[in-house]
């Protein structure tokens, strides 16, 4: 009977070790996320510049008006309208997420796109000048591309975050690259004076 009496304390012991183990580890794993996510957060960049291939070059960012994204794609069907490339009539904003395109493309092209996020703070009726900088290769061949675009915010101020997907039509349905890309973005002074 002792001898089952030892086995069980020992059994006993090992089982609540085993359990106390797990608990520690788990305990351990949730603070390392915790103070992780926490330490991390004031690190995290938010304004990051996408590069599909080559060279990661940096862009300056507004705080209301972020690129959040871009990759290659497709231009959607319906086409997205285009916005303005006259500093004296940029396309006013809708107060809806939507698509929109900087220069005139065609259902079903190849398009390196761009996501933008607006959100409730950026000032009312202001300016924005949006320079996009291509590169791309198609076979052998490669060709830049500057195009500098202008919109304006809307006129009263936003009850919620807006999304818009900007695409730039590279002509071909395939066979292209994209090298690199910089998107620039700043507010003018005024409507029809920017830098």
């Amino acid at each position: 009977m002792n001898a089952s009496l030892g086995l069980r304390r020992t059994t006993r012991r090992r089982s609540l070790f085993r359990r106390r183990g797990w608990a520690a580890l788990v305990a351990l794993a949730l603070i390392s996320l915790t103070l992780g996510a926490a330490v991390a957060l004031p690190l995290q960049v938010t304004h990051l510049t996408e590069t599909l291939v080559g060279i990661r070059a940096p862009a300056q960012f507004l705080v209301h008006w972020q690129q959040v994204g871009s990759e290659a794609g497709t231009v959607p069907a319906p086409t997205p309208g285009v916005w303005s490339v006259g500093v004296g009539t940029p396309s006013r904003l809708p107060r809806f997420s939507g698509d929109f395109a900087i220069n005139t493309v065609v259902s079903g092209d190849v398009a390196l796109l761009w996501v933008f996020n607006e959100t409730v703070g950026i000032a009312t009726g202001t300016e924005l000048e949006v320079s996009f900088h291509i590169q791309y290769s198609v076979g052998a061949v490669t060709t830049s591309v500057a195009i500098t675009s202008y919109i304006e915010t809307q006129r009263r101020a936003l009850v919620g975050p807006l999304a818009f997907t900007v695409y730039w039509d590279s002509g071909y349905t395939a066979g292209v690259s994209f090298v690199n890309q910089l998107e620039v973005a700043q507010a003018c002074t005024a409507v029809g004076v920017c830098p």
